[in-house]
Order: C-alpha cells, then sequence, then structure tokens
C-alpha cells in the first residue's frame, strides 16, 4: 500500500490527478465488497480524496480542495 501511495503522489505532483487501474485496485483491496470504503478512508488519510470510482475498471484520486475559511470569499 505504501508503495501504491508514493506512485499517486508522483501522479498528484505532476498531473493533479491519478488513475488505478483493476489489477492494482485488486492486489491492495481484494475485498470488492469494502473496495470502495477502504480506498476512500486510504485517500482521507493522505488528504486526497477519491474523486471517480466506477467498479472493477478504475479509481481517479486527486487532492483535497482547500476548505474555505468562514466569512471569507
Amino acid at each position: 500500500m505504501q508503495k501504491l501511495a508514493r506512485i499517486i503522489a508522483t501522479d498528484l505532483d505532476k498531473n493533479g490527478h491519478s488513475a488505478v487501474y483493476l489489477s492494482e485496485m485488486a492486489r491492495v483491496w481484494p475485498d470488492t465488497k469494502t473496495r470502495q470504503k477502504r480506498m476512500t478512508q486510504f485517500a482521507q488519510n493522505h488528504h486526497w480524496r477519491l474523486r471517480y470510482y466506477k467498479h472493477d475498471f478504475v479509481a481517479i484520486f486527486d487532492k483535497e480542495p482547500p476548505t474555505k475559511i468562514a466569512g471569507r470569499n
């Protein structure tokens, strides 16, 4: 999982997003019933977000957008 995190981090720095395909998803998160939930938690732990998930095909990660500060535009 650490290797995947490094790959995603590199992609995010270069491209602003990272695509993870089924072969990698199945290796890291083999249980299809909990995969999306675990991927979301993985992303949140790294201050990313799971932007798009297509079951058994692809997951797209990107950086979490900055939070808005109350009273500022």
